[in-house]
């Protein structure tokens, strides 16, 4: 009895199949040598800063007069921000003039020499109008601080007063809330079996408790919104009241100044001025222009102004509240940004940063958005943050496509190409075996794989570069796949695979009788 083998060939999307009756069939998943591109890249996240903001603080100390802007507000350069009471610091700024003039005045006298008895009588009525102004002005100061400390204790006494029936209506609530859950607990227990009076009574506590917690409630809020009430008027009473106390010990202190310049003037007629003297003399009005040119300043400034144009983030003062100066306010007191430039900070590992270079392309896709925009890094930190012994260097990307739609602060992740290559030979990965002793691929030539050796280059998650080794449009094997065709009554069966037009879907049966 002769037996016939039957060998045919299959071509499936990428598929060869072998196959002989009774024997293990080898199925090779293929794929075509093509021109491609490889680009290898980095993962980082990060949020999306803007490259343009001021964080933006008062010049000096003191208490907020007025805020003129909101946030999400847009500004342009030189748009008043908010403004201080000026009130005290234009109170020391005069005492500081007349300190000024008085110093200047007694240098004056002192380079004219010894007066006449008419003067220094005037010197000594003027001695006599400051210290009455000065007293005047110290019992002027005790009685507006005793009249605010009364305003401040009623305000007092109003939240203190206002507190107990928040507490009270607290501990009610609370109590309902625990009440509510014993009879719906007992509910649930007695509505298990079905409607039953036991049921409906429970339903009907369980009701009642609903309103009472409600009725409760209300009163909770009523009272709540009362204290909150009495807070903001305790908080206003007081910042008046230092307000009030500022300005009066402003005034006291002017004339304590006063006072003693007038002695120094009668002392100064009084004796003869040395050249020492007349050195000392210059010295204080240097010492005394200076401080008036820094209060000055201080005033001129009292109004803040936005530096660059954009829109507002932050506002973190209001009326009313007391500022500190400069760099010493640890939450700024307002923010701006110019919309439309961003700019992504993360952090990558040490066995990647030295693959990152200034100027590489990166691609940045904010939270929410399936859209990429490109950028390139700016920086990358000198040294590296170690956190639990992990080490980590900041690096910075500068988005080149600008978005009004962007929001500061939004997540973001991004692609960093560290290499590209364009047009070049490549193949999946997997088509690749790597050992010490180099590259292979399996080129499939006529139904049969050749073993052949090649150079790579770069990779990416997919695909590979082959450098040499290939050529184009030749057929590598990426994977093998072998099972067993079971044969009957000696036939030998090629089974196709269904369906590609030409791509067999049927075979061919030889009789395996005699013949």
């Amino acid at each position: 009895m002769l037996v016939a083998l039957v060998l045919g060939t299959a071509v499936l999307g990428g598929t060869l199949v072998y196959a002989q009756a009774g024997k293990v069939t080898t199925t090779y998943r293929t794929a075509v040598v093509t021109y491609g591109t490889i680009t290898q890249s980095i993962g980082m996240a990060g949020n999306l800063t803007p490259t343009t903001e001021a964080d933006l603080n008062f010049a000096s100390a003191g208490t907020v007069q007025t805020v003129y802007v909101q946030v999400g507000q847009s500004v342009g350069a030189g748009t008043p921000l908010g403004t201080l009471d000026s009130n005290l610091l234009s109170a020391q700024l005069s005492q500081a003039q007349a300190t000024l003039a008085s110093a200047q005045a007694k240098l004056a006298q002192d380079r004219a020499g010894p007066t006449s008895a008419q003067t220094l009588t005037s010197a000594q009525n003027s001695v006599n109008a400051a210290l009455v102004s000065m007293t005047n002005a110290q019992t002027s100061l005790a009685d507006t601080q005793a009249i605010n400390a009364q305003s401040v204790a009623a305000a007092q006494a109003a939240v203190t007063a206002a507190q107990g029936p928040v507490n009270a209506d607290l501990a009610l609530v609370a109590q309902d809330n625990v009440t509510l859950a014993g009879d719906q607990a007992t509910m649930t227990t007695a509505c298990a079996g079905g409607p039953s009076p036991a049921c409906t009574t429970a339903t009907a506590a369980v009701a009642t408790d609903n309103t009472k917690l409600t009725t409760d409630q209300g009163t909770l809020a009523h009272d709540q919104a009362i204290l909150d009430a009495s807070k903001l008027a305790l908080a206003a009473a007081t910042a008046k009241a230092q307000q009030s106390n500022d300005q009066a010990a402003a005034s006291l202190a002017s004339m304590q100044q006063q006072y003693s310049a007038a002695r120094s003037s009668l002392a100064s007629l009084q004796t003869s001025a040395t050249p020492q003297t007349i050195q000392m003399d210059n010295a204080q009005i240097q010492i005394d222009q200076i401080n008036v040119d820094s209060l000055q300043r201080q005033v001129d400034n009292s109004t803040l102004t936005a530096p660059i144009p954009g829109i507002v983030s932050q506002v973190n003062v209001k009326p009313g509240q007391a500022t500190s100066s400069g760099g010493a306010a640890a939450t700024s007191a307002f923010v701006i940004f110019t919309p439309g430039s961003y700019q992504l900070t993360g952090t990558v590992s040490d066995s990647q940063v030295n693959l990152i270079a200034v100027g590489q392309t990166v691609e940045v896709t904010p939270a929410g958005s399936t859209q990429a925009v490109q950028g390139k890094i700016t920086s990358i930190a000198p040294a590296a943050v170690v956190s639990s012994g992990v080490a980590t260097f900041g690096v910075t990307a500068q988005l080149t496509d600008t978005s009004n739609s962007i929001r500061p602060g939004v997540s973001a992740s991004a692609t960093i190409v560290i290499n590209q290559v364009v047009h070049v030979l490549t193949v999946p990965t997997s088509a690749v075996h790597t050992t010490g002793a180099g590259s292979t691929v399996q080129v499939l030539e006529n139904g049969v794989p050749r073993i052949v050796s090649v150079q790579t280059g770069a990779s990416d998650p997919t695909r590979i570069q082959i450098t040499s080794g290939l050529q184009l449009n030749q057929v590598v094997v990426i994977a093998v796949v072998t099972s067993s065709v079971p044969s009957s009554n000696g036939t030998s069966v090629l089974g196709g695979g269904g369906g590609a037009r030409g791509g067999g879907g049927g075979g061919a049966v030889r009789g395996g009788g005699g013949g």
